[in-house]
């Protein structure tokens, strides 16, 4: 299994576990009363960030494209054939919401998480048009 492979398995198991507990997410009070769904939810949105940040990486750097950071790899997309400007546009918060989750676990606003579970379309999206991608080789 190719590394690309893995981590779109990877998205796609953290997708439907999210939209599986989606239900369940009622609002931001909901995650600070609820440890397990709190804990289910950050580490999926992490997995689900972290993985287009590395596919990002794996389809810029197989065509050559450099970039310095996570931002710059989801940029970096703007560059792939067949990758909808839109689309990228939508994504390039990613890296940056990333890093919320990583860093400022203490202080999150819960908000913010909510609002990016109503928002995993363009992720679901990208898997979509990265698989074809990766078929048409």
């Amino acid at each position: 299994m190719t590394f690309l492979v893995e981590r779109l398995a990877q998205l796609h198991q953290h997708l439907q576990h999210l939209r599986g507990i989606a239900s369940r997410v009622r609002g931001a009070e909901s995650l600070r009363q609820d440890l397990t769904l709190h804990n289910d939810v950050l580490f999926s949105l992490l997995v689900v960030c972290q993985s287009v940040i590395d596919i990002a990486g794996e389809l810029a750097g197989r065509r050559g494209i450099r970039f310095a950071d996570y931002s710059e790899a989801i940029r970096a997309l703007r560059q792939v054939e067949g990758m909808p400007a839109d689309l990228v546009e939508e994504l390039v918060g990613l890296p940056g919401f990333r890093n919320v989750l990583v860093h400022e676990y203490v202080q999150l606003d819960y908000g913010r998480v909510v609002e990016a579970m109503g928002r995993l379309g363009a992720v679901e999206e990208f898997a979509r048009v990265v698989a074809k991608l990766e078929a048409a080789g």
